[in-house]
């Protein structure tokens, strides 16, 4: 899965907007025996870690040069081939973890 700067961008900024310390003294206030609606998510991950995070993922690229370049040379020499079997398989692979098969 490929994450966008803005979307780090976004959990960063939720982040620091809402600590978890204001969401513990809410769910501390609520009067006993009362539901919870919804669905809860806790990130236990400091925003030191997540700038740190944010910092190494903008130095990678999103392009393996060298596979990239092994590809472009394969085919221009024509000794590029793909095993259709292999590639049938994959395909299967994914309808079925799509449709719940897997």
């Amino acid at each position: 899965m490929k994450i966008s700067n803005d979307q780090l961008t976004s959990v960063v900024n939720r982040y620091k907007s809402d600590p978890i310390e204001k969401r513990d003294e809410a769910a501390r206030n609520k009067p006993k025996g009362v539901a919870q609606g919804g669905d809860r998510v806790e990130l236990s991950i400091s925003s030191g870690d997540i700038e740190q995070l944010k910092q190494t993922m903008q130095g990678m690229s999103d392009v393996r040069a060298e596979r990239v370049a092994s590809l472009k040379q394969s085919i221009a020499d024509g000794t590029y081939s793909v095993d259709g079997r292999k590639v049938a398989e994959k395909m299967l692979d994914n309808w079925k973890t799509l449709n719940g098969d897997k």
